[in-house]
């Protein structure tokens, strides 16, 4: 162990300060064994091996060997302290380290996020609402609906020039965003009449004609899903170059066994429902899952630790995988999603941490091989290759996560077996929610 002297500071219930100083004479001690591995290993010019006099050693090596030694005391020291106050440390420390001075000890302040100190109280009573599974004809209507679509055949209109609604138009067009660069592409394919919002180009383009040369407005609500056009207003010179109808294709046997994978179209629909009412099960019972963790988390405040929220943010932006322009106009759409996803990120980890502490009070564990058999399981369920599987998880980081979150799925089971589950009368159907 490092000697060190250390003052642990309560900055929030979260959030510590440590206050390192370790001596001069430790210091020095480190630094003279560290010149001395160096001598004895420089190769120096007008100097047999490992024989160039300290001075000459601290001339050439001086500055990288107390960088170093600075960095090897700091981190050592560091882990000490850690064990010794016993710190359930998370996120990355921040240290302000002093420049090591000739014949000085070191001085250091760190400051660390830490687990909070999670006191459950009583968790009975927990109950939630089961929403009712209804899958409606309508709803198997739909899918079969979705499947023609996909597999539409698109043919040349020639006997007329207007745009009608559910035309597949080819334009090419410029699009401008105020603060981004103009963007050009030919021969987009866009279904007229379509579009999530009254002004959205697909529907603007009803009524035009082939060969239509236009200039369009096109106002994003406040809401769109690219943070990149949410509330602005982009412009679009649009040239008219083609239009198509589709032919879906007879909804009868034949299309069930060319699209389906099945002999009839009764097995297709039949197919279909069976999967809806899987979805729609799922659905339900993550809503119930929703309803117990959220009674967990009222009864249960506690401060979270910042960095814990800021990872998980910075996750859950990772995984809607946007392309964000570059500089001034790219930070401030960045900004604004990490904030809208913030409350989303600090729920997630508070409900985690609540199952961490649930499970380390009833002893809920895995075993290795539960995890193992585990990483089989989700190959199974990806179609992957087993081997490469189970490359991904002999990352200790990846397999540690993959633990954690098991063990965490077994707390919330042992409080969905105790709670008062209730069925839900339905109001509209469950297979309808997206």
């Amino acid at each position: 162990m490092t000697e060190a002297r250390v003052t642990l500071e309560d900055l929030t219930p979260v959030r510590k300060r440590l206050q390192v100083e370790i001596p001069a004479a430790a210091v020095q001690k480190e630094l003279d064994r560290a010149f001395q591995v160096v001598g004895s290993q420089a190769r120096l010019r007008g100097f047999r091996p490992g024989k160039a006099p300290r001075r000459v050693v601290e001339r050439v090596f001086g500055e990288q060997v107390r960088r170093e030694v600075l960095g090897r005391l700091v981190e050592e020291s560091f882990q000490d302290a850690i064990e010794e106050h016993r710190l359930a440390v998370v996120g990355t420390p921040e240290i302000d380290a002093d420049p090591l001075a000739p014949g000085e000890g070191i001085r250091y302040r760190a400051d660390v996020d830490v687990r909070p100190a999670i006191v459950l109280g009583d968790l009975g009573g927990l109950e939630a609402k089961r929403p009712a599974v209804a899958v409606a004809d309508e709803d198997v209507d739909a899918v079969v609906g979705r499947l023609r679509e996909s597999v539409a055949q698109l043919r040349p209109v020639e006997d007329r020039h207007v745009v009608e609604a559910g035309d597949v138009v080819s334009v090419d067009l410029t699009s401008r965003v105020e603060g981004a660069d103009p963007v050009h592409r030919d021969a987009v394919l866009l279904e007229a009449g379509a579009g999530t919002f009254a002004l959205a180009l697909e529907r603007q383009l009803v009524g035009q004609h082939r060969g239509a040369r236009l200039t369009l407005q096109v106002p994003y609500p406040a809401d769109y899903a690219n943070p990149n056009l949410a509330g602005k207003t982009a412009e679009f010179d649009v040239e008219v170059k083609d239009i198509r109808s589709k032919e879906l294709p007879p909804l009868d046997d034949d299309f069930a066994r060319d699209h389906g994978r099945c002999e009839s179209l009764a097995e297709l629909r039949v197919r279909i429902r069976a999967d809806l009412e899987q979805e729609a099960n799922e659905r339900a019972e993550g809503a119930v899952r929703e309803q117990i963790l959220e009674q967990l988390i009222a009864r249960h405040p506690f401060e979270v630790p910042p960095s814990l929220v800021a990872r998980r943010a910075d996750a859950l932006i990772a995984s809607l995988d946007l392309r964000l322009p570059k500089g001034t106009e790219g930070e401030q759409a960045l900004n604004q999603l990490r904030a809208q996803v913030s409350l989303r990120a600090e729920r997630q980890v508070r409900a985690e941490l609540l199952l961490d502490a649930i499970a380390a009070r009833e002893g809920i564990a895995v075993t290795d091989a539960e995890v193992s058999a585990e990483i089989d399981a989700i190959a199974a369920r990806e179609h992957q290759i087993v081997e490469r599987v189970r490359a991904l998880y002999d990352r200790p980081e990846a397999r540690a996560a993959l633990e954690a979150r098991m063990v965490r799925d077994r707390a919330l089971a042992r409080l969905l077996a105790t709670a008062r589950i209730m069925p839900q009368s339905p109001s509209e159907s469950v297979a309808h929610e997206k």
